[in-house]
């Protein structure tokens, strides 16, 4: 009986190290697939004319019936961003595993560069399984996190990638220092502060 016990007991402690250690990868894979998404994002921003602006309709109806239009920049709307979302996780076949010979810490990093130039690649493991891997976890990352990634991004902010992954979705929490948001000051065109109106 007193066997039974140990082994058991053995059995327990060994099923919990191995899901300890297990969480701790899909941490650093969930962390790791967060960061990209962020970089993809902010870089389609980027590629994004200045002066392209997108019509939307306020939710407000005047005595008329008629509800008010106004413009607001592409870049960072809604609409930009979910598309961008919709074709993420598609883009994870770009990317490959890199692990730091010093720390063992893994990363992924673009195979191609995005203008078509030469990349360098070192300590990179490219592989079937690994794509998947990246292209399974971004899309659990979107599916769980969409809403908190779309507002990440409607505003410009110092740093997107550090505010989504680790005060946003809490992806990356543990990694570095916690984002402080006090640094973004600027207001996005896409969000204007609603004040009511009384109507004489």
């Amino acid at each position: 009986m007193e066997s039974a016990t140990q082994l058991c007991l053995v059995v327990l402690f060994v099923t919990t190290f191995v899901n300890e250690a297990l969480g701790a990868k899909d941490k650093e894979l969930y962390c790791g697939v967060c960061r990209v998404i962020a970089d993809e994002l902010q870089w389609e921003i980027s590629q994004v004319d200045p002066r392209k602006t997108l019509e939307v309709e306020s939710f407000r109806v005047d005595p008329r019936g008629n509800q008010n239009t106004k413009k607001i920049q592409y870049a960072r709307s809604e609409t930009h961003l979910i598309e961008q979302l919709d074709n993420m996780c598609e883009k994870m076949n770009s990317y490959a595993e890199s692990t730091d010979p010093n720390t063992g810490k893994k990363s992924y990093i673009r195979t191609s560069s995005r203008s078509g130039e030469a990349v360098t690649l070192s300590n990179v493991a490219i592989s079937g399984d690994i794509a998947q891997k990246l292209k399974h976890a971004c899309e659990s990352i979107i599916e769980d996190y969409d809403d908190d990634i779309i507002a990440s991004f409607k505003k410009e902010r110092k740093d997107p990638k550090k505010y989504m992954c680790r005060t946003t979705t809490g992806l990356c929490i543990g990694d570095d220092d916690e984002y402080d948001d006090s640094d973004d000051e600027t207001e996005s065109d896409n969000e204007p502060a609603e004040t009511e109106h009384d109507e004489l």
